[in-house]
């Protein structure tokens, strides 16, 4: 083992003979004439060998007495030589995790900004395809992460890889600079013991000039925070890690490093350990947590540990980890953790346990496996849930604690050997909590999970703390997110529960600190309680969510009430109003007494597509400054053009673009989608941007047509229809402007279209309030419901029914 030594790098056989004091072909020789000495690993080409390896086999051989130098005692082992000369000569790894004089905080520290969020989105534009060429967008990827990586070295280097880029000129320059870049992060990264290959990956790159690679390099220059999450996300897309190698978001980050790490006390050595450590997000929190309690105290003295099972992910968590300042022990291992072979994994030996485990949800007639010391029970054969959370708590040492993301199923799923490890762990008191998360917070599984917090067995808990934080989360795209608002929140409710001891009773429910007026309830747990649960440990079979019949209740039904009324009104008003309308009586309206004239609706209006994907795409819509919205076929609903102000592009794209923009009377249609209804546009709407999906319709100066008669003879069935079936004729569907204008438009006088108009908007008018009226009727009877069936409950009845909820009945 490395002793007294902290770092843990990979050698190259010269630089083993040298600490050894031995010739390079002695070391060569070893590896052919022993077995069991260490494997070499490769990178960039070369191979390497692990200190930590190394020395464990060179503990094993004495220095034969007439070799002794430097008055080493008898019985001195290559390994003690090994140590000595490797502290006298303050290896260990430069610039990353190492103090910066002068230089305060590494850069990537801090939180990201709008400005960073800003320079990403440029970074993932146009630039991914003007530096990768041939190569693939990971590869790339991997530039910006060695970049960012590189930034936080010692400045001087940095400063020179920036020098180096402004005056390069020529591929030949570009390609001898992508080398420099690639082998300074591998030297860098093999100092901590990660066999990196990124040189490899950065001679794929093919940038088309010196200039594209330079604006990179700058743009890198400008960001100040922690962008290593945003590089992620566009990582974990583009390489298609799968469900089992999603990274953990940075609000569930936060939570479990502030739920873990709190009470500890400064100036102490803290050990803190994951055995899947992604891409070292939880271990680099614990870090920031621990650390910054202890700002104005004594020093915290770390030791971060860690295992992981893809090479690729281990470069990025020892990077990740690096820019924050901590020196990493990260293990790179092909096992399950608890195999026992781990260096990393000593039991007993962490204060901290944060991980974010692979889940395995398959469910029928599971076999318990037969291998492995299980305190707690064996877990099924081919469900590794509940092996992570035995491992977990297997690691700590007295008084420690561990936050485990667990499947929330597993809280009250019917395997036998689940079930029996659940009452185990509850009676034994190792549970200390367990929090719902909102869905849809991973990008790589729509498993709904809770945070589990574990405590050692020889501090045990009498209750279980659980919170219902589902609500919580804001919709970003298709995933949601915990802002730190949420997470401040879960941890006020978590903490005050737990220091208000909230122990009287087998269960108790209330609620905590609101956010957006919605609580976080909370229930705190006996252990008779839960064994009347059948040993569940799923938060909703706990928790109670009653509200009491207040006046707030009753001022929410007196409102709902008063809105239906005053609809009611409005529907009673637009109906007199129709009923008399000549076209609205109930005789059938006469046929026209002479012929109408049908025109092309080329004849009437100038039809022109909207621009194309180079000019709008996704990079115009990246600015975060952008003010003039894109409306997109999803903005179409009922003939009027929804709010489209979640595209939007700057002022300057809308300038160049300004042959594309929305007038007010423009009618617009769908060009390639699902063909529907078209929209008109109104005058808040003038100067929109029409996207590539759109068609705009606009009147010619002569056409004697009334916009509106025209937009409502476009939304007819039949209308609709004719355009579908232009559509469908291609691969997919999408009408061309030049079928589009074929479609015939009978146009009877300006009299008569503001006659058809008159009635038709009179019953739009009418049909929108009888949607309005439906709509607030539920809401009455939904608001009437919970006040008079919210019943107080029965005292003594506190304690849940005994029952166990099976797997097919899990509400999420």
């Amino acid at each position: 083992m490395l002793n007294s030594l902290s770092d843990d790098s990979l050698l190259r056989r010269s630089r083993i003979a040298a600490l050894a004091g031995v010739s390079r072909p002695t070391v060569t020789a070893w590896g052919k004439q022993y077995r069991d000495f260490p494997s070499p690993r490769r990178s960039g080409g070369q191979e390497y060998f692990r200190l930590s390896d190394i020395l464990d086999w060179l503990d094993g051989r004495t220095v034969p007495s007439n070799r002794l130098v430097g008055g080493e005692p008898v019985g001195t082992t290559y390994g003690d030589r090994v140590r000595r000369n490797h502290t006298a000569g303050g290896e260990g790894p430069t610039g990353l995790g190492a103090e910066r004089p002068g230089a305060g905080p590494a850069p990537g520290t801090a939180a990201a900004g709008p400005d960073d969020e800003r320079i990403v989105k440029e970074l993932m534009g146009s630039l991914v395809d003007r530096v990768r060429g041939a190569a693939g967008v990971v590869d790339y990827l991997n530039l910006l992460f060695a970049l960012q990586y590189l930034r936080g070295s010692d400045d001087s280097q940095w400063a020179a890889l920036r020098k180096d880029s402004r005056e390069a000129t020529g591929l030949e320059a570009v390609a001898r600079l992508l080398h420099h870049i690639g082998a300074v992060t591998d030297e860098n990264l093999r100092r901590f013991g990660v066999s990196s290959d990124m040189t490899e990956a950065l001679s794929r790159l093919e940038p088309r000039t010196a200039r594209d690679l330079r604006e990179v390099i700058e743009r890198v220059a400008r960001l100040r925070g922690n962008v290593f999450e945003l590089i992620l996300c566009e990582y974990e897309e583009r390489a298609a890690l799968g469900s089992r190698e999603f990274f953990t978001p940075r609000g569930v980050v936060q939570l479990m490093a502030g739920l873990a790490c709190s009470g500890h006390e400064p100036g102490e050595m803290w050990s803190v350990y994951d055995p899947y450590a992604r891409s070292g997000e939880l271990l680099a929190q614990a870090a920031a947590s621990l650390t910054a309690e202890d700002a104005h105290g004594s020093p915290t003295a770390l030791q971060i540990r860690g295992e992981t099972r893809r090479a690729d992910t281990w470069r990025l968590a020892s990077m990740n980890l690096a820019l924050h300042g901590v020196r990493p022990e990260l293990e790179l291992r092909r096992t399950v953790p608890w195999d026992g072979r781990s260096r990393r994994g000593t039991p007993g030996s962490a204060d901290i346990v944060l991980t974010n485990p692979p889940f395995n949800m398959n469910d029928p007639a599971r076999k318990e496996r037969q291998g492995g010391e299980w305190a707690y029970g064996a877990p099924p054969l081919d469900n590794d849930n509940f092996a992570y959370v035995q491992h977990c708590l297997s690691m700590l040492r007295a008084g420690g604690r561990a936050g485990i993301i667990m499947p929330t199923k597993a809280g009250n799923s019917g395997h036998r050997a689940e079930l029996e490890i659940r009452r185990n762990l509850i009676e034994r008191g190792v549970i200390e909590g367990v929090i719902t998360l909102p869905p849809h917070l991973f990008s790589g599984t729509p498993v709904p999970v809770s945070i589990w917090i574990l405590r050692h067995p020889d501090d045990p808990c009498d209750h279980v703390l659980f919170l219902d934080g589902r609500h919580l989360g804001t919709k970003n795209g298709p995933r949601r997110t915990l802002s730190d608002q949420d997470v401040e929140a879960i941890l006020d409710a978590y903490g005050g529960a737990r220091a208000g001891g909230e122990t009287n009773g087998h269960c108790t429910t209330s609620s905590a600190r609101e956010v957006e007026g919605k609580p976080v309830s909370r229930a705190w747990v006996s252990r008779d309680a839960l064994r009347a649960q059948g040993y569940s440990l799923h938060p909703l079979d706990h928790i109670r969510h009653h509200e009491s019949v207040t006046g707030e209740a009753v001022a929410a039904f007196s409102a709902a009430r008063q809105q239906m009324a005053e609809l009611e009104w409005q529907v009673l008003r637009a109906q007199n109003a129709t009923a008399g309308f000549p076209h609205l009586s109930t005789a059938a309206p006469s046929a026209p007494s002479c012929p109408v004239p049908v025109v092309p609706l080329d004849h009437l209006c100038e039809i022109k597509a909207g621009p194309s994907y180079s000019r709008l795409g996704k990079t115009q819509r990246a600015a975060t400054d952008g003010s003039v919205p894109v409306v997109y076929p999803r903005h179409l609903k009922d003939g009027r053009i929804a709010n489209s102000r979640d595209e939007l592009v700057d002022a300057k794209t809308a300038d160049l673009l300004a042959g594309f923009s929305l007038r007010v009377d423009d009618i617009v249609c769908v060009r390639s989608g699902a063909i529907g209804t078209p929209s008109l546009v109104r005058a808040s709407q003038e100067g929109w941007l029409m996207s590539p999906n759109i068609i705009r319709l606009r009147l010619r100066k002569q056409a004697e047509v009334l916009p509106e008669y025209l937009l409502y003879h476009l939304s007819r069935e039949k209308s609709v229809g004719w355009m579908r079936d232009r559509a469908a004729s291609t691969a997919a569907p999408s009408i061309r402007t030049g079928s589009l204008g074929r479609l015939e438009v009978p146009l009877p006088p300006l009299s008569e279209q503001h006659t058809i108009v008159s009635a038709l908007v009179h019953l739009d008018e009418l049909d929108r309030l009888y949607r309005e009226f439906a709509t607030s009727a539920r809401g009455t009877r939904s608001a009437l419901a919970d006040l008079l069936m919210n019943f107080p409950p029965q005292l003594g009845l506190d304690a849940p029914t005994t029952r166990t909820r099976t797997d097919e009945e899990d509400p999420l």
